[in-house]
């Protein structure tokens, strides 16, 4: 049986399915933010298992990825989905998608081809 998700171990693990999971939670507005509890919740009624210590961590990390906003609202800290969150969610869905799927010798180097490309662009 795996590791619970809020264990340090698992952390580094399925960070990326937890992530998608917790950017799909969240609404685009910030007058519309979650406290971490009322995300807890919503995440659980979808099959989240994590518990309220790892979300907090992911929701730092996702924060720090400038994916996350935060605010106070009426004392309590609220979450909400910034725009690069959603892009980021399409770009490890993409991913995983991509990791599950047998691939042939060219399509591996056209995925190549793209890295080396972005990569040199990154250099410039």
């Amino acid at each position: 049986m795996p590791p619970p998700f809020s264990d340090p171990q698992s952390f580094s693990g399925r960070t990326g399915h937890r992530f998608n999971h917790i950017i799909k939670s969240l609404p685009d507005a910030p007058s519309q933010g979650l406290t971490m509890e009322e995300l807890l919740l919503k995440l659980r009624t979808t099959g989240y298992r994590g518990g309220i210590e790892g979300l907090r961590v992911d929701l730092q990390e996702l924060i720090r990825r400038g994916e996350v906003g935060q605010s106070e609202q009426e004392g309590k800290n609220v979450y909400w989905c910034l725009p690069r969150g959603r892009l980021e969610l399409r770009k490890r869905s993409a991913l995983i998608r991509l990791h599950n799927m047998e691939l042939g010798e060219d399509e591996i180097r056209k995925l190549e081809e793209i890295v080396e490309k972005h990569e040199s662009v990154d250099q410039a």
